[in-house]
């Protein structure tokens, strides 16, 4: 009879679900997105428009 042993490769994998890295790094890509478009409208003479409340990407999962 073999004795167990603990595993100590990674978890497998969750396809299709992002990882909170990616998702962070989605967001603050968003923010810069925004920001320079912001800046963009500052320079055009046109009003800024408000931010959204989050990133569809961060938005909680509905089940």
């Amino acid at each position: 009879m073999r004795a167990r042993t603990t595993s100590t490769t990674a978890p497998k994998p969750r396809y299709g679900v992002p990882s909170p890295a990616l998702l962070a790094r989605a967001d603050r890509g968003y923010a810069r997105f925004l920001a320079q478009q912001r800046e963009n409208q500052e320079h055009d003479g046109s009003q800024a428009l408000p931010a959204p409340a989050a990133h569809p990407a961060t938005a909680p999962a509905r089940l």
